[in-house]
């Protein structure tokens, strides 16, 4: 049976609708009837795109680029200085657990996800096969060449990462990668059906296996089996000619490589309906629902002094505080939270409101009429390779706004939401990444390269004097749960730059927090990072808006043994998108006792959310070498999900 060419395309465009095995069985019946048809056909079907495939240009979300691994120049960047060390820069790319290992991207399986030529995921039908004994010997090398001509069609109309996993069967074999002194890296030779050819070369060849430092993809060659990706086609394709050279042949019978096509998890879930839903365009209204605790419309009109508080911004010390709270005294509403309620305390001089026509650094409104907070972070002057700059980083962000006494230190769970946008140009370049001295001792632990991470965020905290931040969360003392960023600086033109890996910066949760959920010490990248569930949060790019929710529950605590249960949870949205997920958390336990001191903060009442604190910082422990700019909008906080804002 085949498909007649005049309805292929409809139906290619229709597919989308079906049930996954569906879908699956549509195309394996396109495919199969692609001779039948004629490879016009496959082109004009490159408009429509499978929705578990990627489209071909699209840079919002980290798991929509064109290409699917990130890519770096070298293993390490030399040191500058005398007697300083390398830094590993090898720390981007693919690992056997890690789609991306920058973002925290998982395969779903050890080893990475794949469908078959049968469309089977993880089947065991290879797209193609070579026999790879051309020689024997654990240092003899053989140039191979395949037919690949169906592979690259179904990459080119489905329009398909062209990434495969590259595996060996019945002995051990090694692959030139794209660092090998002698041998050429993968390439696949194409002819298109408009006559115009091309070398479609590897973007990357990285070790599919375990590795200490991560990932490994500059190394001379590979042990099978190997990730692979190459530059993808650009037209309907005729035919296609893959070689490759193997470096090391092991002895066994029937020596095989076997490819398989990468298929990376890339579906979302949607959050529930939200409160927004109910409100009108840009909020209006919301607060009148029962869960809304508090909102920031930044819309044209409105000036900064309507979200900022004016008076004393020490939010550090306890004798700015309603001592009822802490059970000191009689009830005093002239100070916090009850001063400079539902405002920023402590805003930065340096904030500002701008309206929707504002058109600095890479500006856009969200929509017509809806202004922003701009926070400006500019680099320190005058940083450059062999500077002393400290122990500190730089800070554009250090402000709160408080819940409610009724709330304040009680609210176990809570919603927050905002929309982020950062500023372009983001620009990272690798000579911006000094290398620098934490001091003039001279020692070691002097040395360090500058930090291209650091915190921001609007989240939930009750940080205290005695816990909260620099690996002090956690326990009876205090807690925080500011947001991660990382930069990457590769340079390749990968998936992963010009934005930021954001995730929850769970560092701090230490030595203060129980045995066994000490964060800080246990982390991997898909415990903290938002590319986790799908990819979808992985990086978020310079020069577009992004709609984030998180959402806190604090673990149950109690006066009796056991004082705490690990029922804490944390999510993240983006796009109104399920892209976090962590539950069977501990951030709290029943609050230690300090002695009333007014120049410094204790943890009161049940350590539960005392307000949401906005804190962007550069580091880590060296200062900011680039400018960078953050915009925030459609602030709301919630006891409920709030989902993303109505915009018309």
């Amino acid at each position: 049976m085949s498909i007649s060419q005049d309805v292929s395309v409809q139906l290619f465009r229709k597919q989308h609708q079906r049930p996954e095995p569906e879908r699956r069985g549509f195309l394996k019946l396109l495919f199969a009837s692609a001779s039948a048809i004629g490879l016009n056909v496959l082109a004009a079907a490159n408009a429509a795109r499978p929705v578990f495939c990627p489209p071909a240009t699209s840079r919002v979300y980290r798991n929509a680029h064109q290409y699917l691994f990130q890519t770096v120049r070298r293993r390490t960047i030399a040191s500058r200085l005398p007697g300083g060390t390398d830094m590993l820069w090898d720390i981007f790319g693919p690992t056997e657990r890690y789609v991306d290992f920058h973002s925290g991207w998982e395969w779903t399986r050890l080893g990475g996800d794949w469908i078959d030529r049968n469309l089977a995921r993880h089947g065991t039908v290879p797209w193609f096969s070579v026999a790879v004994d051309k020689v024997i010997g654990a240092t003899a090398a053989a140039s191979y060449s395949v037919d690949v001509t169906t592979t690259l069609q179904f990459v080119q109309v489905s329009r398909r990462w062209c990434a495969f996993v590259f595996a060996q069967r019945n002995a051990e074999r090694a692959i030139a990668g794209l660092f090998h002194p002698q041998f050429e890296a993968p390439y696949i030779d194409v002819t298109y059906t408009n006559g115009l050819r091309s070398r479609l070369v590897s973007r990357l060849v990285a070790l599919n296996g375990a590795s200490s430092t991560g990932p490994s993809s500059t190394s001379a060659d590979f042990p099978l089996p190997v990730f692979v990706e190459f530059e993808r086609p650009s037209n309907a394709v005729m035919s296609a000619t893959l070689t490759f050279v193997l470096t090391q042949h092991w002895s066994g019978n029937n020596a095989t490589l076997d490819a398989f096509l990468l298929d990376p998890p890339v579906s979302t879930v949607l959050g529930p309906q939200g409160v927004a839903a109910g409100s009108g365009k840009f909020d209006e209204g919301i607060s009148a629902d029962p869960s809304v605790i508090g909102t920031h419309r930044y819309i044209d009109g409105t000036a900064l002094a309507d979200f900022v508080h004016t008076g004393d911004g020490n939010f550090g010390v306890e004798r700015n505080y309603d001592p009822a709270i802490f059970g000191t005294g009689a009830s005093d509403l002239t100070k916090f939270p009850h001063n400079g309620l539902g405002k920023w305390v402590n805003a930065d001089p340096r904030w500002t409101l701008v309206s929707s026509t504002f058109s600095g650094e890479g500006f856009a409104p969200l929509a017509a009429g809806l202004g922003a907070l701009r926070i400006h972070m500019p680099a320190e002057p005058g940083v450059h390779d062999g500077s002393v700059v400290g122990y500190s980083g730089t800070l554009a962000g250090n402000a709160k706004i408080f819940l409610p006494e009724p709330l304040f230190g009680r609210l176990g769970r809570i919603f927050v939401r905002y929309y982020v946008r950062l500023g372009t140009p983001l620009l990272t370049p690798v000579e911006k990444r000094y290398h620098v001295y934490h001091d003039d001792s001279g020692s070691p632990n002097s040395f360090a390269w500058t930090d291209y991470t650091g915190k921001f965020g609007i989240g939930p905290d009750h940080t205290t004097s005695y816990g909260g931040v620099s690996g002090s969360s956690g326990g009876g003392r205090g807690w925080q749960m500011r947001l991660g960023w990382a930069e990457c600086d590769a340079g390749t033109g990968g998936p992963d730059e010009g934005g930021w890996a954001p995730g929850f910066h769970l560092y701090d949760f230490l030595v203060n927090n129980p045995p066994g959920y000490n964060y800080g010490s246990m982390q991997t990248s898909a415990e903290e990072r938002w590319g986790q569930r799908s990819g979808t949060g992985g990086v978020l790019y310079a020069g577009q808006w992004y709609c984030i929710e998180t959402e806190l529950k604090l673990n149950t605590i109690s006066v009796t043994a056991p004082s705490f249960v690990p029922d804490g949870e944390l999510r993240a949205w983006i796009d109104g998108k399920l892209v976090y997920e962590r539950t069977g958390m501990v951030f709290r336990t029943p609050r230690d006792s300090f002695a009333y001191d007014s120049e410094v903060l204790r943890p009161c009442r049940e350590l539960g959310v005392a307000g949401l604190w906005l804190n962007w910082y550069h580091g880590g422990k060296t200062v900011a070498t680039v400018d960078r700019t953050l915009f925030y909008t459609g602030l709301v906080w919630s006891k409920e999900y709030i989902g993303p804002m109505k915009l018309t």
